[in-house]
């Protein structure tokens, strides 16, 4: 089974929650910019987080079972360990810099995309 096309998905997804915790700097003028309350912030940051998420869950899932890498399934573990802990700190203002660690659980994601991807043609290459 194909899987690529989660992969993507899930890189891209994992890719924008990172720009936008990276634009986090901007984020008093981008919120009175578009005319967004605070709460409409928080709820974008958990819809970023629950579809980066979400993909990483899947893609680890069905990656796994076309290319058996569990070092692959390990960098999306680690990816969204970090993400969730960026989150929560952020969310539930536990410690200063949760942007840090959300940038770099989104980052890792987006490697453990890429990396599946590569592993998943491999696998179809060497099987075919």
């Amino acid at each position: 089974m194909n899987t690529d096309w989660l992969d993507r998905f899930g890189g891209a997804a994992s890719s924008l929650c990172a720009l936008h915790c990276l634009s986090l700097a901007l984020a008093p003028a981008v919120i009175t910019l578009f005319g967004m309350d605070h709460a409409t912030h928080g709820t974008l940051e958990w819809f970023f987080f629950s579809m980066a998420a979400s993909f990483a869950a899947m893609a680890a899932i069905a990656g796994y079972r076309t290319h058996h890498a569990m070092w692959v399934v390990a960098g999306f573990a680690v990816g969204l360990l970090v993400l969730a802990t960026g989150r929560m700190g952020e969310a539930l203002s536990l410690f200063e810099g949760g942007v840090y660690f959300a940038v770099a659980g989104g980052g890792i994601l987006v490697l453990s995309h890429i990396a599946s991807i590569r592993q998943s043609r491999i696998c179809r290459n060497a099987c075919c």
